[in-house]
């Protein structure tokens, strides 16, 4: 017999509260059916390993047509990068210098 377990949500870590989180976003963009920008801050800081690697070879290629990702240096690193590169279209830095942001192509490395 098959039963459901129902884990409250105030008994999930972060990671996994973000992973939910990501998941509802990604079925209702699925159902929509119309093309949506997608915009993620900070997507891999509280993810182990196997959950980063699964958002960067199957979310982030497949969530939308234009995604933006704010990442930090330690998130997407170069192996990450390789990964993504195919979907890539524009790459930007943002540098805060002297209590503004500056805009940069390019990135980290």
């Amino acid at each position: 017999k098959n039963e459901i377990i129902r884990t409250p949500k105030k008994d999930l870590s972060e990671g996994e509260k973000q992973m939910y989180a990501l998941a509802v976003l990604w079925t209702l963009t699925k159902i929509s059916r119309r093309p949506l920008p997608f915009i993620i801050d900070t997507p891999l800081g509280r993810l182990d390993h196997t959950h980063r690697k699964k958002l960067v070879e199957n979310f982030f290629p497949s969530i939308s047509k234009q995604l933006i990702i704010l990442s930090t240096d330690s998130e997407i690193d170069e192996k990450y990068f390789d990964i993504l590169k195919p979907n890539i279209a524009r790459n930007y830095i943002l540098e805060e210098v002297g209590g503004s942001t500056k805009v940069k192509e390019g990135y980290f490395f």
